[in-house]
């Protein structure tokens, strides 16, 4: 199954509201935007590393939708910094669609 085909089925199977959004993703890139701008505190496996930081893996804030995450992703809040401006809403998405997959 291919990664693009497997991410829509975990999110099936885990009852996400998947958008169309998430189709054109790019895991690849969305893998490389995530080690580089998420990792240090959410973890390289989705566990996170930073107090109070979302567990990716036990999908702690990741039961939105595509586009809820998009917005929150673009203004940041408290620590968490904002990354509009820093990465366009298509690598947004990417690193989205990747973290759904570290889900468990």
């Amino acid at each position: 199954m291919n990664p693009i085909n497997a991410c829509i089925a975990a999110s099936l199977l885990l009852g996400v509201a998947f958008s169309p959004l998430a189709i054109a993703a790019d895991l690849v890139r969305g893998a490389e935007l995530y080690q580089r701008h998420c990792a240090n505190c959410h973890g390289q496996d989705g566990v996170s590393t930073w107090p109070g930081a979302p567990n990716i893996a036990r999908r702690e804030g990741m039961l939105q939708t595509d586009q809820a995450l998009l917005q929150k992703l673009r203004v940041g809040r408290g620590a968490k910094p904002g990354f509009q401006g820093l990465m366009s809403d298509p690598d947004i998405l990417s690193t989205i669609a990747y973290s759904r997959m570290l889900m468990r």
